[in-house]
């Protein structure tokens, strides 16, 4: 088996642009602004292919150690992931659509402060957080039901003979 190691590289809207959006305060005057809030509308769209949205909760308990063995993606969905708390690095990869698999070229690793989230696109592999830690928490937004009806994971040691080791 083939172990392919993966720098970390820093989470920015242009080395995130192929797999989604950064969610983040943009740079641009709020759409409502008073004394108790700013708003900025429609930063980043939920993208789903009938149905509702949902926001869900994510605790990453534990610290673990930095080797992925598995991808899972979403094809009808996008799945937003907004941090809570603690900072964390997250693995991503585009889709192979010839073999429907994780693309072994476009594997990446992102740190992530905890002061931006991240709306994977549909059909981006990715895979839970890796808290640098104790725990980390996030927020997560995807069309409900994705869990039972679009969830596809992939054994990443049996369908490409590959292990991934993250690099800080």
């Amino acid at each position: 088996m083939k172990t392919v190691v993966i720098k970390v590289e820093e989470l920015s809207n242009e080395s995130f642009k192929p797999y989604g959006d950064i969610i983040d305060r943009p740079n641009t005057s709020p759409d409502c602004c008073n004394e108790e809030l700013a708003l900025w509308c429609g930063i980043s769209a939920v993208e789903i292919d009938h149905g509702i949205g949902q926001f869900c909760w994510l605790d990453v308990k534990s610290k673990r150690p930095f080797i992925c063995n598995n991808f899972e993606c979403h094809k009808n969905t996008s799945e937003a992931m907004i941090p809570i708390s603690g900072q964390s690095i997250v693995l991503v990869a585009a889709n192979n659509p010839a073999a429907n698999l994780p693309d072994r070229d476009t594997i990446k690793a992102f740190f992530v402060d905890g002061t931006k989230g991240f709306n994977f696109k549909p059909g981006v592999w990715h895979w839970l957080p890796y808290p640098l830690s104790n725990q980390a928490s996030f927020i997560l937004v995807f069309k409900k039901d994705t869990p039972d009806e679009d969830l596809y994971i992939v054994d990443l040691n049996e369908k490409l003979d590959l292990s991934i080791k993250i690099n800080l």
